[in-house]
C-alpha cells in the first residue's frame, strides 16, 4: 500500500503533466479577468431573474 507521501508526489507529477501538456502559459492577471467578468455577468443575469421573479410573485400577491 502506497503512502500518503508516495500518492501525494504521484498526484502532484500528474497535475505537472497535465498542467504542461495544457499548452501555453497565460498570464494570471488576465486570467482572473476574464474569470471575474464572466461571474459578473452571471450574478447580473441571476439579479434580473430573481428580480423579475420576485416582481411577479408580488404581483400575484396583490391579486390575491
Amino acid at each position: 500500500m502506497a503512502s500518503f507521501e508516495e500518492v501525494g508526489v504521484r498526484e502532484l507529477g500528474r497535475l505537472w503533466d497535465e498542467g504542461m501538456a495544457s499548452g501555453s502559459s497565460v498570464d494570471g492577471n488576465q486570467a482572473f479577468a476574464r474569470i471575474k467578468n464572466k461571474l459578473d455577468a452571471k450574478v447580473a443575469e441571476m439579479q434580473v431573474t430573481m428580480t423579475l421573479r420576485l416582481q411577479s410573485e408580488a404581483e400575484a400577491m396583490k391579486r390575491k
